[in-house]
């Protein structure tokens, strides 16, 4: 049989494949009914559809958690005799590792493909598109997307590789992408006050704080980008977007730090993996 139709059938004959796919368009359904009460209850101004597919962007978050869950469920075969078995005598290492790579990627870029576009077509008819989103900077931010994604993988093919335990691998998965820079919300406060430089205002903060310069170069901070797929005609006249809850410049190599960090550790995480993977026993 087929690999692809191997991953393909063990995650939409249950529930795991078929709750992402209901996430992605729960996020646009939501999206949706959100702007459409906030545009009812601001009579005498319409709601911009950009701030629709922003809201899309926010809903859109828990299916990204459900998504890094089944990539390590996926990854994580070890932990399953009768599939680690099925799969080590039929296919190779690289093969089945590749694969699965392959798959999550084009499955998590299709589905948001999907999403948004539903979102955005259904926004542009409900709601004002005067100001309207600039097609040069989504397609920059769905490229520094695809990296992303190609990254997360990369990592979590690590995570699964360090440890057969689903559970603790995805424990570590979600500290290294969401409690890093929660981490760093704590400490970069703390480092400057324990400085004496509390004062700084937050745009200067980066430029500061010592934790706040190692975070610029964290290298799932790409994922900031989403910011590049709403960006509106305003917004390029006034050369500033908002990003991770602050005003930043309207600049194409935003982010570009963790891009160069993604792009040199993502392939050294995945041949650490298919060595491990390689020499484990089952």
């Amino acid at each position: 049989m087929n690999l692809w139709k191997v991953e393909l059938i063990l995650l939409f004959r249950s529930w795991r494949g078929w709750s992402l796919v209901t996430l992605y368009l729960l996020a646009s359904i939501m999206s949706l009914i959100t702007g459409y009460f906030l545009d009812k209850a601001d009579a005498l101004a319409q709601l911009p559809y950009a701030d629709v597919i922003e809201l899309y962007m926010s809903f859109v978050f828990p299916a990204y958690i459900l998504f890094i869950g089944l990539v390590v469920s996926s990854m994580s075969f070890d932990s399953n005799q009768n599939l680690s078995i099925f799969l080590r005598m039929r296919f190779s290492f690289k093969k089945i590792l590749l694969t699965k790579l392959v798959i999550y990627v084009l499955l998590s870029e299709i589905l948001f493909l999907i999403t948004f576009g539903i979102t955005f077509v259904l926004s542009m008819i409900m709601f004002d598109t005067s100001d309207a989103i600039s097609g040069k900077w989504f397609l920059i931010g769905f490229l520094f997307n695809i990296f992303g994604s190609i990254f997360w993988i990369c990592l979590i093919t690590f995570t699964s590789a360090a440890f057969k335990s689903t559970v603790a691998s995805l424990l570590l998965t979600l500290a290294l992408v969401i409690g890093f820079p929660i981490l760093v919300g704590i400490a970069t406060p703390l480092e400057l006050a324990a400085r004496g430089l509390l004062e700084t205002p937050q745009n200067e903060g980066n430029n500061v704080s010592y934790v706040a310069k190692i975070n610029n170069w964290w290298p799932t901070n790409t994922s900031d980008t989403t910011s590049f797929l709403t960006v509106t005609n305003s917004e390029i006249a006034a050369d500033t977007i908002n990003a991770n809850f602050q005003d930043t410049e309207l600049d194409p190599w935003f982010r570009l730090k963790p891009l160069i960090v993604s792009l040199f550790v993502g392939p050294l995480l995945w041949l650490y993996a298919w060595r491990t993977y390689s020499r484990r026993e089952i």
